[in-house]
């Protein structure tokens, strides 16, 4: 019997091959015959993805182990919700699950047929051919999830899924993240055909737009939900630790977000034309490059995958080749990426835009020498030097700083050049009372100076947001006297989604920044060790250990510790709560499972590091008998303050890209109409 998802995997990746070379000669030839055919080709390949991605799932959930991969990431007493996960959990299924998804991308793009010129069109499908095949050859002959057992054996049980993956985040955040990383092959697809066809105006930018704004709400989302998943899993007390994968997937979204605020300056100034095909092509290959280093084992991470140093290379070497390919081409059409106007102010939203786009380039580059340079250390003196949280802190925060105060100043400003009595009329009363602010927390403790500064933008920023908004809704009351001010607001987002839905955006982020900067600099954190009936005091909680019970889940066995909290001043029992520590029995593994009490003003994060001398707290699988009921549980304590307002500060974030993005449909008729007219015209 024919294997479906293989044949599928290979079918997918011959029509990439005939869809590159028959539309690299189509669009070199205008033999509209192969340009059709290429474009079928990338619609098939997308189709033919889903079918072999379709087979590895089906694989996991009946327990087909005579496949190699599935036997290496289930088995039969994993929960069968996992069993989906285990599809992405290992090297092979996420190599698959990355092609699938960027085949899906290309394939809807050459359906959707966007509108931009013909001859720029022509190149599209080739490059989405050679992008997606690159994946498929990496999938199909060296990582390929449908290897089969050797003959003879029979296998009715597997090995198991990582038990840190045995999580909830973990059935989303990797194929959103997935999502994100791949949908930025689309704004490079457009941008190559731009340039190999000569046709570099504007309309392969406005055809990107919204492409590119998924693909970075996806990469938004896959982050956020990264960082949750380390903050309940791995039980440290945090969410963020520059951590080389964690800044892989960040790098990306660095440059995507610069690339969606400088297209902007292109649109409204036909400016910053060089700077977006750069950005364009780096976003691209800053996705490729994070596959590179969760594959190739040149880092060392709790995110990375089995080390494959073929795979690395020749994902460097494609990096290195699409790299060139870009340069030669954009070196050849620098004299039609000329700026047709220049920078008359630096008192400009332009110009905000500008130093926009080099606080996080410079964030990016400072995070990228952080993640090399243990690589380039190693290879020059022959010692590896480690390169921590430290580093990234100081050379980032200064920036985060700088980036917050031009989110507040940036998009109030004019276009082309601003006056001084209106930067006086729009900042001066935000920026004394942030300023207020930050003097109030530097008396209040002058050595956290960043904490303050940070805690004063923010609220500039916020007031510089709300300031816009009731501004906008008291024109709209005044020629609709009638109307309520709810009701204003959201027609007031209706008129302007694009501009308020930014703001929203915004607003999200200057939320996240309070919660990141309030983790940073006011967490408490104590190492406690409690028999039961004994209590100890944190911050204003007393805990008191009442006692600890085992529980077998099949799966693993548990040691659940059942944690009295109280008010420390009045004595009040607040909640009690169960932190656990897990004995995984299929792979002998143990981890750590926290819980959270959760209050808008903080965290109250308990961890179960471990239990007496006993064979979890030691981290053997001992069978060795234990006395539960009088043993000492060693307790890591964290309490997070505003720990909340990040995650409710990222699902902002989300709801004003998700204005932006479908501003088609929230705009009223009338100024669909005059825009599409605008666009026509522009066209023309």
């Amino acid at each position: 019997m024919v294997d479906v998802g293989h044949f599928s995997l290979v079918a997918a990746f011959l029509f990439c091959v005939w869809g590159l070379i028959g539309g690299v000669y189509g669009a070199t030839t205008g033999k509209r015959s192969y340009i059709r055919s290429a474009g079928n080709s990338v619609v098939l390949c997308g189709a033919f993805s889903v079918v072999a991605f379709i087979a590895l799932a089906i694989a996991f959930v009946t327990h087909d182990y005579n496949y190699i991969y599935v036997w290496q990431h289930s088995n039969n007493a994993m929960h069968p919700v996992y069993r989906i996960s285990a599809i992405w959990g290992g090297m092979d299924g996420s190599m698959l699950l990355w092609a699938m998804t960027m085949s899906v991308f290309s394939a809807l793009v050459v359906l959707k047929r966007p509108a931009v010129e013909r001859a720029t069109f022509d190149w599209i499908p080739p490059v989405l051919s050679g992008a997606t095949g690159f994946f498929l050859f990496v999938t199909t002959f060296l990582t390929n999830p449908f290897r089969v057992v050797p003959a003879g054996q029979v296998l009715t049980d597997g090995k198991g899924l990582n038990p840190l993956l045995q999580n909830p985040s973990m059935m989303i955040h990797p194929p959103m993240l997935y999502l994100g990383f791949t949908g930025f092959v689309v704004p490079f697809a457009f941008c190559l055909a731009a340039l190999l066809s000569g046709r570099l105006g504007d309309s392969w930018i406005r055809a990107t737009r919204r492409w590119t704004l998924v693909a970075w709400a996806f990469l938004t989302t896959g982050i956020v939900l990264g960082g949750n998943w380390a903050y309940i899993e791995l039980g440290w007390g945090g969410f963020w630790a520059w951590d080389p994968v964690e800044n892989a997937s960040f790098l990306p979204w660095l440059t995507g977000t610069a690339y969606l605020h400088s297209v902007m300056v292109q649109e409204q100034r036909g400016m910053l034309k060089v700077w977006n095909v750069c950005l364009s092509i780096a976003t691209y290959l800053l996705t490729v490059f994070g596959t590179f280093l969760t594959r190739s084992g040149v880092v060392q991470s709790v995110h990375a995958f089995a080390e494959n140093k073929e795979v690395g290379w020749i994902f460097l070497g494609y990096i290195v080749a699409v790299g060139l390919l870009g340069l030669v081409l954009l070196l050849r059409r620098r004299k039609d990426l000329r700026p047709e106007n220049p920078l008359e102010s630096y008192f400009s939203r332009e110009a905000a835009f500008l130093f926009n786009n080099l606080a996080l380039l410079g964030i990016c580059f400072a995070t990228f020498w952080g993640v090399m340079f243990p690589i380039i250390s190693e290879a020059v003196a022959g010692e590896k030097a480690v390169v921590g949280p430290p580093f990234f802190n100081k050379v980032n925060v200064p920036l985060f700083l700088a980036l917050l105060f031009l989110m507040g100043v940036g998009p109030l400003i004019a276009w082309r050049r601003s006056s001084v009595k209106l930067l006086v009329r729009a900042f001066v009363k935000p920026l004394v009372v942030g300023s207020g602010l930050t003097v109030l927390f530097l008396a209040l403790d002058p050595t956290r100076i960043s904490a303050a500064v940070s805690f004063g933008l923010c609220l500039f920023v916020l007031l510089t947001i709300e300031a816009e908004f009731r501004r906008a809704v008291k024109i709209r009351r005044a020629e609709q006297e009638r109307e309520g001010y709810a009701a204003s607001l959201v027609q007031v987002v209706r008129r302007k989604p694009r501009r308020y839905g930014g703001f929203l955006v915004h607003l999200g982020v200057a939320l996240m920044a309070i919660a990141i900067t309030a983790s940073m600099a006011y967490k408490i954190e104590r190492d406690i060790s409690l028999k039961p009936g004994e209590s100890t005091e944190v911050g204003r909680y007393r805990l008191t250990l009442d006692r600890v019970e085992e529980r077998d889940q099949g799966n693993y066995n548990a040691l659940v510790a059942h944690i009295k909290v109280s008010d420390a001043a009045s004595g009040d029992l607040l909640e009690v709560m169960h932190p656990e520590r897990r004995a995984y029995t299929t792979n002998q593994e143990v981890t750590t499972e926290v819980d959270l009490r959760v209050t808008p003003l903080e965290d109250l994060y308990l961890a179960m590091a471990g239990l007496d001398a006993g064979p979890v707290g030691d981290g053997t699988h001992s069978h060795a008998p234990i006395d539960i009921t009088k043993a000492t549980v060693l307790l890591k304590v964290f309490i997070n303050p505003l720990q909340v307002w990040l995650w409710f500060g990222s699902v902002v974030v989300l709801f004003g890209t998700g204005i932006v993005f479908f501003q088609g449909l929230l705009e009223p008729s009338y100024r669909r109409a005059s825009l599409e007219a605008s666009a026509v015209a522009r066209a023309g």
